[in-house]
Parts: C-alpha cells; structure tokens; sequence
C-alpha cells in the first residue's frame, strides 16, 4: 500500500495556556511536533508525510524539519479549521499514493502495532479510525446544561483517535460533495456520516494520548520514562 500521511499543525493551543504554538511547545527538549513525527516515522513507511501548519509558521516549521534533518516531510499552509488543514494536504498528496493517514501532530504515542492494524481493517470498506471504548458513565444534559436529560448506552460509545486512515478517492469525493459542510467535522470519519461508506472501527490504544492541557503534558513525560 502506497500511504501518505497527513499532520495537521496548525492549532494554537489555547487550552494548554501558553503563547507559544501548540506544534512547537518544547517537551523534554523537543518541540512536540518533532515527537509526533519520529513516532510516525517509526511507525510505517510512508511513501510522503505532510505538515499543514499555520501559514504565519511556515518558515519556522520548515526551518525546524531541517534542525531535526527530517527528510521527505513537506509542509503546506493549514486553515482556520482542522479540516480546512487536512483538506489542504489533501490536495498536495502525489498522485502516486492510493491511501492517506491521517494523523495529530499533538499525539505523539502513535506506534506501528495501530497502524497495521488500521491498514488491514481500512482494506474492507476503505476507511478506519482507531477509538477506544467510553468506560464512564455517560449523562446527556437538556438544552440548557443545568439537568440531566437521559443516560447514553455506553456500550455502543467510543472516543474517537487518531490516526484514521482512508482511500484517497473516496476522502477526496467526501470533501467535495460535502463543500463548504466539511468544515464544521472535527474529525475525518465524521466527513462520512450518513454515506454509503462504512468506517471501520480498530481498537485505540489508551496510551495514544492527545496534549490538548497542562496535564498531559505531565502524563507525556511519565509516558516518555516507559520508553526509555
């Protein structure tokens, strides 16, 4: 399978309450997109990996993947929305790629054990995302937040991971037909809600966390200390 991979990078962070970039924030000496990427690098070899990262952060994104001597990674201006980012990549992928991957450049546990498995779940319907299963209870509120309006059947409920993997075709049709509509997914698998294409679901690993606040910041570094 000739895969590409997609990173969007282009989020500021604002939960993780710094000014810095969330891509660039340094983690144990190195920014966190650089973890991402030697993660995703390990993990399968893909035929292109793809940054879209905020246009105001080209050159320093570019000039970051050359301190890091990262090879056969490009990098392509992000939008102001997640999909508008990955849209963006999209349409640099090479022509020669027949699947795309799509990954978080703030998840930096992804391992090869997730992706294999994503690629042989995606041959069936052409789309796969890893997730794991909802534990907690699960409460649904009114309209106004304040009450409890009904308890959600938890065995039907995952949490939604990255990386998630599609046919380049059928992502690139979604995107298209959706128009203007794909921008308000939050994630790539949501593009094909109520289409004929059936997203196959592989387990998630739970240590493929996402940095979004300051605490995973410290769960990274306990994460980190496994590894070494």
């Amino acid at each position: 399978m000739k895969v590409a991979a997609i990173v969007p990078a282009a989020g500021q962070g604002r939960r993780l309450k710094t000014k810095t970039f969330k891509p660039f924030v340094r983690i144990l000496g190195k920014p966190l997109l650089i973890h991402t990427l030697e993660s995703l690098k390990k993990s399968f070899d893909f035929m292109e990996i793809i940054v879209a990262t905020a246009p105001a952060k080209l050159d320093e994104t570019l000039a970051l993947l050359r301190q890091h001597q990262f090879r056969g990674v490009r990098v392509v201006a992000g939008g102001r929305h997640r999909s508008e980012s990955v849209r963006n990549a999209l349409l640099n992928v090479s022509g020669d790629c027949d699947w795309v991957l799509v990954h978080d450049a703030a998840r930096p546990f992804v391992d090869g054990v997730l992706v294999r498995r994503l690629l042989n779940a995606a041959k069936a319907t052409g789309a796969a995302i890893a997730a794991t299963p909802v534990t907690a209870t699960v409460k649904r509120s009114g309209a106004r937040k304040d009450v409890i309006f009904k308890t959600e059947d938890r065995e039907r409920l995952f949490l939604a991971q990255t990386p998630q993997l599609f046919r380049k075709g059928l992502l690139v049709k979604r995107y298209r037909t959706l128009g203007a509509k794909a921008l308000l997914c939050t994630d790539e698998a949501a593009l094909f809600d109520r289409s004929r294409v059936r997203v196959k679901l592989v387990l998630g690993d739970p240590k493929n966390i996402k940095i979004t606040g300051p605490e995973d910041l410290k769960l990274f570094k306990f994460y980190s200390k496994g590894k070494s």
